[in-house]
């Protein structure tokens, strides 16, 4: 008797790791044509605008249709911050092609791989793009890449020194030599563990993580405004169904910012701007200098890395230097609903100064410069660059006009 239990136990233990072994063998194969079937629509003909912000980092590099996959073996590294990736109206409505890199790949119909991620600095845009090919020879989610045979990095003048700052600030030791600092602080953003490479073969792991975190924040919002809870689901849903909505998360207390707004002359119909950004104006000249050190050795290092000569840099002023606009001109302290106010000349004080370093930089260094402000201001004077939603990036006109420039006077083309 109870040597039959025993086997019907026994046979019963057996079905059940049987069983479980063919669930989860399953389980694994359905995820792994899932991430297949994830990487190959990552991409902006298939994949929805309103998700592409939640791709891991080296998916939304291939995001923009901006390449040709057949040949990739020469392409054109676009590095910066969000003015490179292509922040602004032209994204946010779904706007095909939204970047500067797509136009510049419409005009001559070159390879442009976008590295540039909103927020960067210039060493965390140097690390980005050694990081992504060196993780491309770890991933079988993308093809092994080469070295860019060009570099294209822009240059925007109201945030990129700040964020230099902020980075000097948190990394940096007293007396420290800054090419020491920067070259200690690019080789610790090149550093990846097991479980990153893991996470860069199986990118949908990363895209579960990221939308259960945008759950989480919904959640969140509903538990402090229950009231609001219709109206939070709605905006999410017309978000992700092709409507332009910028959900209140994004609006950085829009409210109190509405109340410093901004007028440009000889724009009597554009009304109610919102505070802008400036010449790097809430940094002293001192930190100016500073954050520009960290940029040229930055700009050394991935000269040295790539072992190329054709690296430009461009330049984009601000909405603030684009205009002259009626005084008080408002800016807004980043990362705060702070408001400050400035004059047309001491915001010019500062372009210049800015520029002055980067060309005799450049000059020095054999690196092409291109700086658009100059044209930016011209081509503004008829017709407004900036907005109407996103006062803080370039719309589709701006884009295009300064890809346009960049084609026509790049010599190194």
């Amino acid at each position: 008797m109870f040597k039959n239990k025993l086997i019907m136990i026994q046979i019963k233990l057996k079905h059940f790791i049987v069983n479980f072994l063919s669930i989860s063998f399953a389980i694994f194969l359905c995820f792994l044509l899932t991430n297949f079937i994830f990487i190959k629509i990552s991409h902006q003909k298939l994949f929805p605008r309103s998700l592409a912000g939640s791709l891991p980092n080296i998916l939304f590099t291939f995001y923009g249709d901006t390449y040709s996959k057949k040949s990739l073996k020469k392409y054109t590294a676009i590095l910066g911050g969000s003015y490179a990736q292509g922040g602004g109206d032209a994204y946010l409505n779904r706007v095909y092609d939204y970047s500067i890199a797509h136009h510049l790949n419409k005009i001559d119909k070159k390879n442009y791989l976008n590295f540039a991620r909103a927020g960067f600095g210039s060493i965390s845009a140097t690390s980005n793009l050694i990081n992504i090919y060196n993780l491309s020879n770890f991933s079988n989610s993308i093809e092994d890449l080469e070295k860019p045979n060009s570099i294209i990095f822009f240059f925007n003048e109201d945030y990129l020194l700040e964020a230099n700052i902020n980075e000097y600030r948190l990394f940096g030791k007293q007396n420290q030599d800054i090419s020491d600092f920067v070259i200690n602080r690019i080789n610790d953003k090149l550093q990846f563990s097991s479980t990153e490479k893991i996470a860069n073969n199986f990118p949908l792991i990363l895209f579960i993580s990221k939308i259960g975190s945008h759950i989480k924040d919904f959640f969140s919002a509903v538990i402090e405004n229950p009231k609001k809870t219709k109206s939070l689901l709605t905006d999410r849903l017309k978000k992700l169904f092709g409507h332009t909505i910028i959900l209140k998360s994004n609006l950085d207390s829009k409210k109190n910012l509405d109340k410093n707004i901004n007028s440009i002359k000889n724009y009597s119909k554009v009304k109610n701007i919102p505070p802008l950004s400036g010449a790097s104006l809430n940094l002293t000249k001192d930190e100016i200098s500073l954050a520009l050190e960290i940029f040229k050795d930055s700009i050394k290092f991935l000269k040295s890395w790539s072992k190329i000569d054709n690296i430009s840099i461009v330049y984009i002023p601000s909405p603030i230097t684009s205009y002259t606009w009626n005084e008080p001109i408002n800016y807004q302290i980043s990362g705060t609903i702070e408001v400050r106010h400035v004059t047309n000349e001491k915001n010019k004080i500062n372009n210049i100064f800015i520029r002055k370093i980067i060309k005799e930089f450049s000059e020095n260094n054999e690196i092409q410069f291109l700086d658009l402000t100059d044209h930016i201001i011209k081509i503004s004077e008829n017709k407004i660059l900036h907005g109407p939603l996103d006062w803080l990036h370039l719309n589709y006109d701006g884009y295009k006009s300064a890809a346009s420039y960049i084609i026509e006077n790049d010599k190194k083309n």
